[in-house]
């Protein structure tokens, strides 16, 4: 896909391209300081640039999906490095990409027996991941698939 399908014209003003087609997507509008990702007013709405050009390409965005950056650049919207995930497969790539399977049990293990905030802290810095990626292992809202 290029920046030339029929709907690109809506946001080529917005992007600059990399030197090849597998590079990164510069967004060069509005960008949300606190979180680093583009930003787009659309229908009166501020939505993410990513998820906006998404929708622009390919349509709505499923129910219960979200877009992940396969990059892990938050400005980049090249639909090549854009996928369609559950929030559970995003926060996975996201800080706890570090961990595997085996290193989620063994979390998870320790946790059940003992909770203590100490733990969570001694747990993220073994892994090399943060405390809220332990927490989100010991809730389940990341790495759901493993319980």
């Amino acid at each position: 896909m290029s920046i030339g399908h029929q709907n690109g014209s809506r946001y080529k003003s917005l992007v600059t391209l990399g030197e090849s087609p597998n590079d990164c997507w510069g967004w060069t509008g509005s960008i949300n300081k606190r979180t680093g990702y583009g930003k787009k007013q659309w229908h009166g709405e501020s939505v993410l640039a990513h998820r906006w050009v998404w929708m622009m390409l390919f349509g709505k965005i499923p129910d219960g999906k979200v877009i992940n950056h396969k990059c892990s650049n938050r400005k980049c919207v090249n639909p090549h490095h854009l996928e369609v995930v559950t929030q559970s497969e995003n926060c996975r790539h996201g800080a706890g990409t570090k961990l595997t399977a085996d290193a989620v049990k063994s979390i998870r293990q320790t946790l059940s027996l003992r909770r203590s905030t100490a733990t969570k802290k001694n747990l993220a810095f073994q892994h090399g991941v943060s405390v809220q990626t332990i927490t989100d292992i010991d809730t389940g809202r990341s790495w759901r698939s493993l319980n």
